[in-house]
């Protein structure tokens, strides 16, 4: 809207200045400055909070309340890997059927409840392995898991279309306290495609092998075990990725927080993190570290809330960054809501059925040393 703005009163100093002797050549160079029509500016959707009547209901962080279902998606197909997938009922795809994909690990429900109501046109798949990073690490240790995903994940989208054009035009992958592991596993072997990564609240990096004798809060870290993350948000640093990483202040004592690993990283990268303002709301941020594609958020809060919290962030990762990088191709949000399914264990036809996570036993073994974070 300031553009627009600014547009307009130009486009007004032209018409109404007395430019003397200049040519009309002077003119039309000035005039080309201006676009003689702006593109719209397309209104921030915003996703609803919790209200005080939906948490004496029994809502709350872990337990978000779902105001539009599946919004304007298309019901949940089913796909190999043991993933669901969200396309746009219309729309949400360029004229040679690219679409931009996101996949999710861990918690998928929740998060797509916070992203149906502020995405543009991305795609979702979300997959659920289990309630620690183990399963999702072992899951993609095999290079061709990954390239079966992304398979399955194309040929929805010519089934849904009817165009044997479509396919995956950008990627990103995101995770939520566990699903870090898959991530991790994904970018090992190579970064397929992937242009976003996006952690919320789960990435641990390990205590240094070769120093011992000493209370966990003061051992030295080690990135070893994470260094295809940390290889990407090196790429982010210099612009050629897109990355980010939010963490609470959630001590799991037996292996290192995410606050140690933010850290961690920004001492290993050289980027500063911005203190922000004091504040006394729950879950407040207190600090930034933005360089180029590169985004780490700080947050207070040591509680299982405090980390369930981080899976609304989805939000503005989605809206505000993904989707301007790839200029998404918009969907039509205008048409009939689809209600979201009671959902059981995904399981593509030749999958074992695993078992489905809530976000309650994942918190209760949230502190677990065999969890991984």
């Amino acid at each position: 809207m300031a553009l627009a703005g600014i547009a307009g009163a130009a486009t007004v100093a032209i018409s109404t200045a007395d430019f003397g002797d200049q040519p009309h050549e002077f003119l039309m160079r000035f005039r080309k400055l201006v676009p003689a029509k702006m593109k719209p500016e397309l209104p921030k959707l915003v996703a609803a909070e919790l209200t005080a009547s939906q948490r004496k209901h029994g809502y709350h962080e872990c337990n978000p309340a779902d105001p539009i279902g599946l919004g304007p998606y298309d019901p949940y197909r089913t796909i190999r890997a043991r993933g669901r997938m969200l396309i746009p009922q219309k729309g949400g795809y360029t004229p040679d059927m690219g679409f931009d994909v996101l996949i999710h690990f861990h918690g998928h429900e929740p998060v797509r409840k916070t992203l149906v109501q502020v995405a543009r046109g991305i795609t979702f798949v979300g997959i659920d392995l289990g309630i620690q990073s183990g399963p999702y690490m072992k899951a993609y240790q095999d290079p061709g898991t990954f390239q079966v995903l992304r398979d399955s994940i194309e040929q929805a989208l010519r089934e849904k279309t009817g165009d044997s054009r479509a396919h995956i035009r950008n990627l990103g992958l995101s995770a939520w306290s566990a699903g870090y592991g898959a991530v991790n596993e994904i970018l090992k072997l190579s970064d397929h495609g992937v242009d976003a990564v996006a952690l919320l609240d789960g990435l641990h990096a390990g205590f240094d092998p070769s120093v011992g004798g000493m209370p966990s809060k003061l051992r030295p870290l080690s990135g070893l075990n994470i260094e295809p993350i940390l290889n990407f948000a090196w790429q982010a640093q210099r612009g050629e990725k897109l990355f980010v990483f939010t963490h609470s202040a959630v001590d799991p004592v037996t292996y290192p927080s995410t606050t140690r690993t933010a850290d961690f990283m920004l001492n290993e990268l050289g980027i500063p993190r911005t203190p922000a303002p004091e504040s006394n709301v729950p879950f407040a941020l207190t600090g930034r570290a933005e360089q180029k594609g590169f985004h780490l958020w700080s947050y207070t809060g040591g509680d299982t809330k405090a980390h369930c919290e981080h899976i609304t962030f989805i939000a503005p990762i989605v809206r505000d960054l993904m989707e301007p990088r790839w200029d998404t191709p918009p969907m039509d949000r205008n048409v009939p809501f689809n209600k979201a399914p009671k959902l059981g264990p995904a399981r593509a036809p030749d999958a074992e059925a695993p078992t489905e996570p809530t976000l309650s036993a994942a918190m209760d073994d949230y502190a677990s040393p065999e969890s991984g974070g």
